[in-house]
């Protein structure tokens, strides 16, 4: 707690003298939400309720326009964590820390080092995960080159496994600790057309998890490479995604892909969609060889909001995941109201064999239909209150995975305020 009291009262003087200062930029988050979770498929149980507070501070600092510092400190917790009311958590955190060099030796080169958010296109594939109670960062650097187009060049890296070592003595170097570290490597391409209504990204990123196995192969060595389509025709708004996956986890190889495809149509105040996203999976006794890994996008956003397949490949059994979906969007001109619904139609990509009493060893793909509500308000500038409720219809797999056969439901309030 004391952390948390020094960390905010540095920044609170920082803002202070930012008033008097130009180029210096303050900002806050706080993000409250409670919610209640019946999504175990039994109507025997008691839905649990969690509520959990995210904060966030900010400052920032630009300097001749080729020089900027921003520095964010979080604290994420769900209410009740500290053993009693007297008690504290050690929960204060850097979200963000970095700097950023602009026109970089002259040139339309920028180059970023330190603790950031990584956000592309529909972040389907990098993502800052807003909704968690956390949020995702990286640890790395970035150069980007700024010209009629934009290309990133990244290191990021996940976990190291290897101390630090200060004192550099002989002893330091005796029985090496092996180096189980994971980092990712990759570019992002923007292009922009149709007076920059149209965006078509292409990109690539190669993920190595050197902790070693038996054989003493890596654990992974993944490369996706994927391109995202984004446009507007007057009413009309597509999207197309698609990427491929190959390399080996362990001694298995790797060959698996991703295609989603969306439209909306603006009939303001109303909007209407429908899509289909396809990541392939793998036969049972395939391992995950073929079963694609969206492993750093912001899942909350396309694979229904109530969250059971936003780890994949682990929430579909390695069997890859079909979503087909309506969307409706309604929201009034100058109202301070807006409604969303959002329809899914789940099934894995592969069938498996279930045999019960029922099935008879028949196969299997339905996962089930999930109806998302979604409710805002923008209560003032900078501030939304937001209501969510949803159902799941489930199939035989799920079925048999929560070993329940109910409709599950799951609803929240938020609140969430940006200074």
């Amino acid at each position: 707690m004391k952390k948390i009291i020094a960390a905010a009262l540095l920044l609170f003087n920082i803002a202070a003298f930012a008033q008097e200062n130009e180029n210096w930029k303050f900002s806050a988050q706080i993000q409250a939400r409670t919610e209640l979770d019946g999504r175990d498929f039994s109507n025997e149980t008691y839905p649990p309720n969690f509520a959990s507070l995210r904060t966030r501070l900010a400052v920032e600092k630009s300097f001749m326009q080729k020089l900027n510092m921003f520095v964010q400190i979080q604290d994420s917790r769900v209410f009740g964590e500290e053993p009693n009311t007297l008690a504290s958590i050690d929960n204060i955190d850097l979200h963000q820390a970095y700097f950023k060099l602009t026109n970089l030796f002259n040139a339309p080169i920028e180059f970023q080092a330190g603790r950031f958010e990584m956000k592309y296109g529909t972040e389907r594939f990098f993502g800052a995960v807003g909704w968690h109670y956390v949020g995702r960062s990286f640890d790395g650097v970035k150069f980007s080159l700024n010209l009629p187009f934009k290309l990133d060049l990244f290191g990021l890296s996940t976990r190291n496994s290897i101390d630090y070592i200060a004192n550099a003595t002989r002893a330091a170097y005796i029985n090496p600790v092996p180096d189980n570290s994971f980092s990712i490597y990759g570019f992002w391409n923007q292009n922009k057309f149709n007076n920059e209504k149209t965006l078509l990204d292409i990109f690539g990123y190669y993920e190595v998890d050197r902790t070693k196995n038996a054989e003493n192969e890596s654990a992974l060595k993944r490369a996706t490479i994927g391109m995202t389509y984004i446009g507007k025709y007057d009413n009309l708004n597509p999207i197309v995604e698609a990427a491929i996956q190959t390399g080996k986890a362990g001694s298995n190889e790797i060959s698996a892909y991703l295609i989603s495809a969306q439209a909306k149509y603006n009939a303001n105040p109303f909007n209407f969609g429908a899509g289909i996203d396809i990541l392939s999976g793998s036969e049972p006794e395939d391992g995950l060889k073929n079963t694609f890994a969206p492993s750093y996008g912001t899942n909350h956003k396309f694979y229904g909001f109530m969250d059971y397949f936003i780890n994949v490949p682990a929430n579909t059994f390695g069997l890859g995941l079909n979503d087909f979906y309506l969307m409706f969007d309604f929201a009034p001109n100058r109202s301070k109201w807006s409604f969303s619904a959002d329809l899914h139609h789940f099934a894995a990509n592969k069938s498996v064999e279930l045999f019960n009493e029922q099935l008879r060893n028949e196969e299997q793909s339905a996962l089930g239909q999930e109806l998302d509500l979604t409710l805002r308000y923008n209560f003032v500038k900078g501030t939304t209150l937001t209501w969510g409720g949803s159902l799941f219809f489930p199939g035989e797999l799920m079925k048999i995975n929560f070993n329940g056969e109910d409709t599950a439901f799951w609803t929240y309030l938020m609140a969430t305020v940006n200074l």
